[in-house]
Parts: C-alpha cells; structure tokens; sequence
C-alpha cells in the first residue's frame, strides 16, 4: 500500500502542457504545409532542374521587358521612313485653286 502512494505522488507532480494559441497553430500549420510542398517539388522535380528552370524564365521575363520599348521605337522608325517616302512620291504639293 504504501508504494501505491509513492507512485500517486510522482504522478501528481507531472504537469501537462498548456494548449497553444489557434494563432501559433496557424503559423505552425502554415510552415508544416511549406515544407509539404516543397519536399514535393523537390521530389518531383530536383533542384538542377528548378535553378536551370529559374535562369530560363528570369531571361525570357529581361527579353519580353525589352520587348515593348523596342517595339515602340521601331513604329516611331517606320513611320519616320514612311513619311519621307510619301513626300518623296508625291511631289511638290500642287496650289489650291479657288
């Protein structure tokens, strides 16, 4: 009878931990969701691929950046051109008659 009450005792001094706060298991259940998907990617596809993949897309973003202001530059250059071609064809512009 009297180990029963030594072991009552060792049990009450064991304290259980407190609940967390639903806003740290948010947090913790974003990161555990983080490292889901990237242990997903990284399993899917491996880390040479993604950097090779990364080089490839931050090039075609620096080209299609220069895209539309030489697209622009080169209207502004074609129209230049076609308006010195018609003055060219069209001759000396003949006077009104009233």
């Amino acid at each position: 009878m009297q180990r029963a009450h030594r072991h009552d005792d060792v049990t009450a001094m064991i304290e259980w931990p407190r609940p967390l706060k639903p806003q740290a298991l948010k947090i913790i259940k974003n990161v555990l969701l983080a490292v889901l998907v990237v242990t997903a990617l990284v399993q899917i596809i491996p880390f040479q691929v993604l950097g090779g993949l990364a080089n490839h897309l931050f090039t075609v973003l620096l080209l299609l950046s220069w895209a539309g202001p030489a697209r622009r530059f080169l209207q502004r250059r074609s129209a230049e051109r076609n308006e010195g071609r018609n003055e060219e064809h069209e001759g000396p512009a003949a006077p009104e008659e009233k």
